[in-house]
């Protein structure tokens, strides 16, 4: 029986028989090297221990009874030398009971053979695990570099979202951005259109990952060109329809809400695409108003009609915009946060933008903890003080 070697000449795999009988190693050695397999030997479990510190093996066969350190003592201790790489393990053993083997397996054995030992089984055994150990190594290649992707589009995320609103001098903004995962699909961003004009913009993509991800760089690019040219805040709207709806992907949508800052007028006009509605705060009244206008997604047809409503802001009032994972996010007795405790938050919290942002973070960690939450939580927080 000729088997095909496991791959070319130039990549020949490496084997540790670990055995006191030097017949069973010499077996081994002499069946495996034929098929561009280098056997490496050790007499007992220490030795085998020893020989993992100098040299890189892509498969073990270990005997079970042994002085100074048997099989079973091996295996309770080589992860401590390999630590996460993957190396199978073959128990030979001349015990054919059933409660060898369930120990075998529970401590990290991968395969049996039996003693005597049978060559046609051995090299067919061996090449089933030599198999699976490609395998794996490839997919851990892949998932490194799908790792280093995803670090890459970790970093441009956090590049493009803004941390410094200090080019806008009035109104004073922050604002605060937590993907659930490394990297998601909410978005926020100021225009300062002129020196009386600013823009500000919250979205959120459905999805996570690197799909919302990219469907949110290419929405922030976009409001990036039109912001600037279109002061309508129902036009602009309208445009970002048109240029989002052939780029997104079946199921894919964006909710999105635009607000235009006049600062000599002292007006707000603001649209709303199907998104949270943002919450105003009016200190003359001490009253919270519910920013919203009919709309349909970014993304979901060609033609969808929006529409523009104004609102006049004086002096001391707030506003925050914000996603929904903020309103949704649960505590341990399953309720949300909701509209309502925003609104108190929002009513009771007069500070400076980044002391409200940083307070509002931990009442929300208060809440529910950060690994509870199952969405990325974005807001931006406006005060006309």
């Amino acid at each position: 029986m000729i088997l095909q070697p496991f791959q070319s000449p130039d990549t020949p795999k490496n084997i540790l028989v670990i055995d006191d009988s030097k017949l069973n190693r010499a077996i081994v050695k002499n069946t495996l090297s034929a098929y561009n397999i280098n056997v490496f030997e050790a007499a007992d479990g220490m030795e085998g221990l020893n020989a993992l510190k100098t040299k890189q093996f892509d498969l073990i066969l270990v005997d079970i009874v042994m002085p100074n350190l048997d099989g079973f003592g091996f295996l309770e201790q080589f992860k401590q030398y390999i630590g996460n790489e993957f190396i199978p393990v073959i128990l030979m053993t001349g015990l054919d009971d059933l409660n060898s083997k369930i120990k075998g397996l529970t401590i990290g054995a991968d395969d049996f053979l039996l003693k005597p030992l049978n060559q046609k089984e051995l090299v067919a055994r061996v090449q089933s695990l030599l198999r699976l150990k490609s395998a794996h190594d490839e997919l851990y290649e892949k998932n490194q570099l799908i790792q280093k992707e995803l670090e890459y589009a970790k970093r441009l995320q956090q590049f493009i979202i803004p941390k410094d609103f200090s080019f806008i001098p009035y109104p004073s903004i922050s604002g605060r951005y937590l993907p659930i995962a490394d990297i998601g699909g909410d978005l926020f961003d100021c225009y300062k259109i002129s020196d009386s004009k600013v823009g500000v913009l919250i979205a959120d993509v459905t999805g996570h990952g690197i799909p919302a991800a990219l469907v949110m760089s290419m929405a922030k690019m976009t409001f990036s060109i039109y912001a600037y040219e279109i002061l309508n805040t129902q036009d602009l709207l309208t445009k970002i329809n048109e240029e989002m709806r052939g780029l997104l992907l079946d199921m894919q949508y964006i909710t999105a809400f635009y607000m235009l800052i006049d600062i000599n007028q002292k007006t707000i006009s603001f649209t709303n695409a199907g998104h949270t509605r943002p919450l105003y705060y009016r200190k003359s009244s001490d009253k919270i108003i519910a920013l919203d206008t009919n709309g349909l997604f970014l993304g979901i047809q060609d033609e969808s009609l929006y529409e523009q409503k104004t609102i006049h802001f004086e002096e001391g009032d707030r506003c925050i915009l914000y996603t929904d994972g903020i309103t949704e996010i649960k505590n341990e007795n399953k309720e949300e946060f909701g509209e309502n405790r925003l609104a108190k938050f929002l009513k009771q919290h007069n500070e400076k933008p980044e002391d409200f942002c940083e307070h509002l973070l931990q009442t929300l960690d208060h809440f529910s903890p950060l690994h509870d939450r199952k969405d990325d939580v974005a807001f931006i927080f406006i005060d006309f003080s």
